[in-house]
């Protein structure tokens, strides 16, 4: 919802879809549309994320009531009004327009609040540091969304009060500044965990690849002689660092190596013991077991 509101805004796609739709501004009105209902679900889905039930959220029919108001006040405005006739509609100074703008604003204000309430209630409850920082982010980036908001409606009363007033003189430095600061600290918040997160799996995924690259030699040289304790097969290395499902192999030759270990004991070098060791550590869900194996070096 949010990418279709904001493909509305370049011009190529807006006057194509308006030209379509009879060349009367419809596409700007289905852009503030699309704008509530995009901050409508980002509002539904902080709260569920910040609930102390997430998995059971489910949303209210009472939740529709406010951007269902907000998106029929616009349609009364925008279809009852002569200016949507117009050109250019963007920037008008009358009244009713500043109206129909302002209920955009209005709801932007208003789950501003509501998202920022929710993610200092949840931040106290986070013990992630990263997590907290996030939704801190979050937080600064829903206030310049309000700054944003009040700033436009301050401004569109300011032009209807007085035509020669000027915006940027005024408080164009604010309105910018919270025009650049609203969308990078909320991309920044919402992403930032989910960026950090990834990192993490993909060096796990490379690390658990070359692990099982690595265990390849010992397992084969181990299961060659019972190879009724193994449900894997050998293949080419090239097929193991490309293989699907790599940590669940990688913990199922381990445990092959282990019980062939435990049924004929056997001597192994302190390098593969510490290359089972850290197998163990990485993808296994308990913790790590003493192995009864002898070193090459005779010592237990």
């Amino acid at each position: 919802m949010f990418a279709l509101t904001m493909s509305l805004q370049t011009d190529l796609v807006f006057d194509v879809l308006d030209a379509a739709l009879g060349g009367v501004n419809v596409t700007y009105y289905l852009f503030h549309v699309t704008a509530v209902i995009a901050i409508a679900l980002l509002n539904e889905l902080v709260r569920a994320a910040s609930s102390a039930h997430p998995g059971g959220w489910r949303i209210k029919p009472l939740s529709a009531i406010f951007p269902g108001v907000v998106i029929l006040i616009q349609s009364v405005l925008f279809f009852g009004a002569d200016w949507r006739l117009l050109p250019d509609i963007r920037f008008l100074d009358r009244w009713d327009y500043t109206a129909y703008a302002a209920t955009t604003w209005v709801a932007l204000a208003y789950f501003s609040v509501t998202v920022a309430a929710a993610c200092l209630s949840d931040r106290r409850r986070q013990r992630r540091r990263l997590t907290r920082v996030s939704l801190g982010f979050v937080v600064v980036g829903c206030a310049g969304v309000i700054v944003y908001a009040v700033v436009s409606l301050l401004n569109a009363v300011m032009a209807n009060v007085n035509h020669n007033a000027d915006f940027a003189t005024g408080t164009g430095g604010v309105y910018y500044a919270a025009l650049l600061i609203a969308p990078s600290c909320l991309a920044v918040g919402f992403g930032l965990t989910a960026a950090v997160d990834g990192v993490i799996r993909v060096q796990r995924e490379v690390q658990v690849r070359v692990l099982l690259v690595r265990l390849a030699p010992l397992w084969e040289r181990l299961l060659s002689e019972s190879p009724e304790l193994s449900l894997d097969v050998p293949e080419a290395r090239i097929h193991l660092v490309l293989t699907r499902g790599a940590a669940a192999r990688l913990y199922r030759r381990y445990v092959e190596v282990r019980d062939c270990l435990l049924l004929y004991p056997q001597e192994i070098s302190r390098s593969d013991q510490a290359l089972l060791a850290t197998a163990e550590h990485l993808v296994s869900p308990g913790g790590a077991r003493a192995l009864p194996v002898m070193t090459v070096e005779g010592q237990p």
